[in-house]
């Protein structure tokens, strides 16, 4: 994924990230990936952030194994983006609870650790 190649990059580079205009869904993760202290985004841009979701048929047993893998990479999400931020994993999971879109502006983000400047 790109969110691994990040990381793996980031263990020898420092990785200035400046988001602009939309950050949305997986893109917010990979904002927050860039090394702390480098991470910004524009004072207009608008963030957000929603659960997993798939769309997927077949028969029953294949739309339980896609059930599980739709799961597994929440999971991930969720404990990734908060290892990124200051945010526990509970609290990104009362977001995805909502069951919407969850929109923020850069202030927020800020708070929550996605992002350490606005600029």
């Amino acid at each position: 994924s790109a969110y691994d190649c990040i990381r793996d990059v980031r263990r020898n580079y420092d990785i200035g990230m400046t988001g602009v205009g939309k950050i949305m869904s997986a893109g917010v993760l990979i904002l927050a990936s860039g090394t702390k202290g480098q991470r910004r985004a524009g004072k207009n841009c608008r963030f957000m952030l929603h659960s997993i979701s798939g769309g997927n048929f077949g028969s029953l047993k294949e739309l339980q194994n896609d059930l599980k893998e739709v799961k597994w990479y929440q999971n991930r999400y969720i404990k990734s983006l908060s290892d990124e931020t200051s945010m526990p994993e509970a609290k990104i999971r009362n977001i995805f609870r909502r069951k919407s879109d969850t929109y923020f502006d850069a202030d927020q983000a800020l708070e929550w650790g996605i992002i350490d400047e606005v600029i």
